[in-house]
């Protein structure tokens, strides 16, 4: 089956199943979609901000939704012409390059030195930390709360893939991998602490539909109970 078809498929048995909103954020998104956007929509975007959206979420876009339904509290999506429910809140127009810069990382990063401590008492300057640097090349596409946030990478080697962005928690950036997601899935946020061992990140896809399943499962289990 067609990969799109196969998500539509699954979206649509899981907003049917979960109807009084079990799975964790459903009761922010309902299971709705956000409208698809054209080709010119997405066309647009990658000019104004000179980059090329990876091929997977580009579909999902023109054939599924620009956002709504998904893992978190949904997916954000790309906006008319301001596009502000993708764009981080520090990025003005006068840096947008930041988007066409390479992601930099390959494997989880979290360098707690860079967070310096002026004097005993005082507030951390946490400045170095979440610089726009580690994130360059990303949009964020979900929020899991507790400041965890999911990005996918448009730029650089990693192009495709899911990341998360967790230094609110000064837990630094690691790779949306199955460990994360089957954790994440299990447990309440306010308890998910990083796994030091790393797998590789999920393709925007592979994130998704593993989302998907792991909540059909959870519905259908406790069905049975």
């Amino acid at each position: 089956m067609n990969k799109i078809l196969q998500l539509k498929k699954k979206l649509s048995q899981l907003a049917l199943l979960d109807a009084t909103f079990q799975v964790f954020g459903s009761e922010s998104h309902e299971y709705q979609l956000k409208p698809c956007l054209s080709n010119k929509d997405i066309q647009v975007f990658e000019s104004r901000y000179n980059i090329r959206l990876p091929s997977e979420y580009r579909n999902f876009l023109l054939e599924i939704g620009n956002g709504g339904a998904g893992p978190g509290y949904g997916l954000s999506g790309l906006l008319g012409i301001e596009y502000e429910d993708i764009i981080p809140e520090k990025l003005y127009q006068e840096n947008y390059e930041i988007l066409s810069k390479p992601f930099p990382l390959t494997e989880a990063w979290n360098d707690l030195d860079l967070i310096v401590k002026n004097n005993p008492g005082c507030v951390a300057n946490s400045d170095a930390y979440f610089d726009d640097q580690f994130i360059q090349g990303t949009v964020t596409i979900t929020n899991y709360g507790c400041g965890i946030y999911a990005m996918l990478v448009i730029t650089g080697e990693q192009s495709g893939r899911i990341w998360i962005d967790d230094r609110t928690n000064d837990n630094g950036i690691y790779p949306a991998c199955l460990s994360f997601c089957d954790a994440f899935h299990d447990i309440n946020p306010d308890d998910f602490h990083q796994d030091s061992d790393q797998g590789q990140p999920l393709s925007f896809y592979d994130w998704y539909e593993d989302w998907l399943n792991r909540s059909l499962d959870q519905i259908r289990q406790s069905s049975e109970t």
